[in-house]
């Protein structure tokens, strides 16, 4: 008995981070061999699973000479040559499972192609499964009209929480779906910190109210502006708050101008270790068009620091409704963030970080996820070698 894990993606996302520690928990319990396909173009995917293949030797890495494409769904009918050659390839191994590892529907598609080809089962690990039109993306609405067929295509999804499970039912899946929520490194993110220590290190002001965001800075997906246009149109926020943009991206040079231009306080961070800066906020905030389940948010209810973000995906799933505010919204996040600081800049609840550390945690996460493959290819093999590591 095999595996195929799949990602033609030629970019290396925050969804192939919680792939690999997946796959790693798989090798853990299966010992037969394990083939990861991924797009040469990918260098760091492929080096990552180089890496795991030196402690792993059941697992094999197969580069592919060719990478998704934005418009893979057009691309796969147009090149009907391409599934052939996988669904052959895929018969040569004849895997139980071909897990394809998907930052939309389009990416690694072809997979799910071949394996239906192939007489196969596959299932699709897809965290984001938004339409092209809702992430701003060019031509998104033709897209996803050609896009739609592919959801039928798995025997089964691997998703990362309930919301995102009712996107894929809304999006016409009729497939069983799964939900293995994300997992952060609690041992590093935890609370209790120095909020001044904090800022002493950060070099952040102590005199006023810190109001973070931590992530690619790119405004059609993460909306780094949209807090700065909340505070721009609110003199009392203006006055009394300090924003932190911690990252680097596209729109790092237009969001600096934005600040210079309402004048606000506010410091630009470098990527860093996002742990002490969590100590320092007295909130961080996503105000994101979409996010899936963010690892940020995550990591800051793990330490003990609020959390406002937009009415939806993971956000909605997770923080009280009093911490979330309606999306593309500046007047709405203003609205918050004064009603967040005249109740007090409270903390999460106890009951919410002990859910987070508990059930969102790297290790809850290995587990469910290596559980899930497991009911998705019931066999002996993998199943007797769970057993023995149970006992």
């Amino acid at each position: 008995m095999s595996l195929i894990f799949y990602d033609d993606s030629p970019v290396f996302g925050g969804h192939e981070v919680m792939a690999l520690l997946g796959l790693e928990a798989v090798l853990s319990e299966f010992a037969g061999p394990l083939h990861f396909f991924a797009a040469a173009a990918n260098s760091k995917l492929c080096a990552k699973v180089t890496a795991l293949a030196a402690s792993h030797p059941q697992l094999r890495l197969e580069t592919l000479d060719y990478h998704s494409s934005k418009l893979e769904s057009l691309r796969n009918p147009l090149q009907p040559s391409r599934a052939r050659r996988l669904a052959h390839r895929f018969e040569q191994l004849r895997p139980s499972l071909v897990v394809a590892i998907q930052g939309n529907i389009e990416h690694s598609s072809l997979a799910l192609l071949a394996a239906r080809r192939a007489a196969i089962p596959s299932t699709s690990y897809i965290p984001v499964p938004h339409s092209n039109a809702t992430m701003g993306a060019r031509l998104g609405a033709l897209r996803d009209v050609f896009a739609s067929r592919l959801f039928q295509l798995p025997d089964s999804f691997i998703t990362i929480s309930d919301e995102m499970a009712a996107l894929l039912k809304r999006r016409g899946v009729s497939a069983p779906i799964h939900i293995v929520y994300n997992g952060v490194d609690t041992s590093r993110f935890q609370p209790g910190g120095e909020t001044a220590a904090a800022c002493q290190q950060l070099n952040l002001p102590t005199g006023k109210i810190l109001f973070g965001i931590i992530g690619r800075i790119e405004f059609r997906q993460k909306q780094q502006h949209l807090l700065v246009q909340a505070l721009a149109a609110n003199a009392s926020l203006a006055t009394s708050c300090h924003l932190v943009f911690a990252g680097d991206g596209p729109d790092i040079e237009a969001l600096r101008s934005l600040i210079e231009e309402h004048r606000l306080s506010a410091t630009l961070l470098p990527w860093c270790d996002p742990a002490p800066l969590y100590q320092a906020l007295a909130a961080l905030v996503i105000p994101s068009r979409y996010e899936g389940l963010p690892l940020v948010m995550l990591e800051a209810l793990a330490s003990g620091t609020a959390v406002l973000g937009s009415d939806r995906d993971g956000m909605k799933d997770l923080l009280p409704v009093e911490w979330r505010f309606e999306p593309n919204n500046p007047a709405a996040l203003a609205a918050t963030l004064t009603r967040f600081i005249q109740q007090g800049r409270s903390a999460p609840a106890a009951e919410l970080v002990a859910r987070v550390r508990d059930s969102m945690s790297l290790e809850a996460f290995r587990r469910a996820f290596a559980a899930t493959i497991r009911r998705l290819i019931p066999s002996p093999s993998f199943a007797e070698k769970h057993l023995s590591h149970e006992l």
